[in-house]
């Protein structure tokens, strides 16, 4: 194998560097090559992230823009990985290399490739889940069933709750390790590309219990790196000595504080108006939901588990959380009032503000874009958390620098990052509920730009720590495969890596 990739789903370069002396196969790898902090995209999403790792480019180049949106025809968006985006894999494919591709966030459906791919989460619909399309069934086989994700991703909606919700994860993560190891025995790629889940679902919902030493699961957190560093072992054993090996997380993670609802936010200062349903559809949607998480807590997880591999998406929408966000933009769209709203946001790890404008059917005329934008950043900068007295720091992504790119007229006009002292505030979009502030965030940790990176192998210099975008990544690894790297790239070839002069 020339370079293996292993994504570390939301890894800390802080936790790293705290718990270095316990993460052995990560010290080993920032000791002989370079390591450094790896700064994601805007907003710190695992979809577009991934594919903008795997492009070199950015959102409103490639035409992915998250999970799930908004488009500015209204109608809900799926971001998902294309061959036209021409991803790293696709490149070293048509190069002749045999690759790889596992467990990729965004890769469903799953595309044909000079190799193999089997897609990440999250799943649309029921179809094949690899490239060939029979892999699946050799891959079921051979470790008991494949499974790409934990439908129910909150322990407090899963019967047993934080146990079952540890055991959920810890066999998703064993299956995905089992996994990788077996479809590189059966195709020894050239590159083999493959990210772990596991670390994002524990520090999303136990990175509270960091703070409360007496707790059972105080030290989960740091267990579950280093099980992640053991799992990098694992993988760099698969492999001979002349591999590049890459370590890489799309984003970090943050403890949480607070929650915010931007929209009725917006709301109480006059920006968005809500139709003649003034929420209703949401509150109705909230009545359903919590009669579905009464039903979940008292249905086994593993009768969960098969309705949530095996229902048509229609079901699996309505008894799993897994496209509990579709839902909510659902409602959203259908309780502003688009004739007076000028703008709404549609959350996310950075909240995704649209201004409505005339062109759209709304009510302010393109001229007034900027001033809409210039009282948004206002207000927000005002904020401080009613519940603890902090006063907020809001970070602004204004879409002219952070989305450049032809779909750059379907990006958010504003992303802001709301912080307080060491924590990050919680976006929530609902629409419905009248207030404001809540003490109780959905996630006790969410996601932040700054992740983690590590690249060893015969043509990299040892112990540097260089700090990178992103975006840098499928530049360099192309680089290092002595393949063309074009001008299309919003990323650049990290040239001091080399310990020598690149071939191409």
């Amino acid at each position: 194998m020339k370079a293996m990739v292993i994504g570390l789903d939301a890894a800390s370069p802080d936790l790293i560097h705290r718990w270095i002396d316990r993460l052995p196969n990560l010290a080993h790898l920032s000791k002989q090559g370079v390591h450094g902090i790896l700064e994601s995209i805007v907003p710190p999403s695992s979809i577009p992230a991934w594919q903008c790792f795997a492009t070199g480019k950015g959102p409103a180049k490639i035409g992915n823009l998250g999970f799930t949106y908004i488009g500015r025809d209204r109608k809900i968006k799926h971001g998902s990985t294309t061959p036209s985006m021409r991803c790293i894999w696709d490149i070293c494919s048509d190069a002749g290399l045999r690759v790889g591709v596992f467990n990729v966030p965004g890769t469903h459906p799953p595309y044909p490739v000079n190799g193999f791919m089997v897609a990440g989460f999250p799943i649309h619909s029921n179809e094949s889940l690899s490239y060939p399309a029979d892999l699946m069934k050799r891959l079921d086989s051979a470790i008991g069933g494949y499974e790409v994700d934990v439908p129910l991703t909150k322990p407090s909606e899963m019967r047993g709750g934080e146990v079952s919700f540890l055991l959920e994860v810890e066999r998703l993560h064993r299956k995905s390790v089992e996994s990788a190891k077996l479809l590189i025995d059966w195709f020894r790629p050239d590159l083999f590309i493959m990210t772990l889940q596991g670390l994002d679902m524990i520090q999303h919902h136990f990175s509270h219990y960091m703070r409360e030493p007496q707790s059972q699961y105080a030290n989960i957190v740091r267990h579950w790196y280093v099980e992640m560093d053991k799992a990098v072992g694992e993988m760099r054993k698969m492999v001979e000595g002349d591999t590049h090996v890459m370590v890489m997380s799309d984003h970090g993670s943050i403890p949480t504080s607070t929650s915010f609802h931007i929209n009725e936010f917006l709301r109480s200062r006059g920006l968005l108006v809500g139709n003649h349903n003034g929420g209703e559809t949401v509150a109705n949607s909230g009545s359903f939901r919590r009669i579905r998480e009464l039903a979940m807590k008292h249905v086994p997880v593993s009768i969960v588990r098969t309705l949530y591999n095996l229902s048509p998406r229609v079901i699996s929408d309505k008894f799993t959380v897994s496209a509990e966000m579709e839902r909510v933009l659902r409602d959203l769209v259908q309780s502003i009032d688009w004739k007076r709203t000028l703008a709404f946001s549609t959350g996310g790890h950075g909240a995704a503000i649209y201004v409505n404008s005339a062109s759209n059917g709304g009510s302010s005329p393109l001229a007034t874009r900027s001033d809409i934008i210039r009282r948004v950043c206002n207000l927000l900068g005002e904020l401080t958390d009613p519940i603890s007295g902090e006063k907020v720091r809001p970070v602004f992504h204004f879409r002219e620098k952070a989305f450049r790119g032809p779909h750059q007229d379907e990006a958010p006009d504003l992303i802001v990052e709301l912080f307080e002292r060491d924590q990050k505030i919680q976006i929530n979009p609902r629409l419905g509920s009248r207030s404001i502030w809540n003490s109780s965030p959905h996630f006790s940790a969410t996601h932040v730009r700054e992740g983690f990176w590590a690249l060893t192998g015969p043509q990299v210099r040892p112990e540097v720590e260089l700090n990178a975008s992103i975006l840098d990544l499928a530049p360099t690894l192309l680089s290092l495969l002595n393949l063309e790297v074009t001008e299309d790239f919003d990323g650049h070839v990290l040239h001091t890596v080399f310990s020598q002069p690149e071939l191409s």
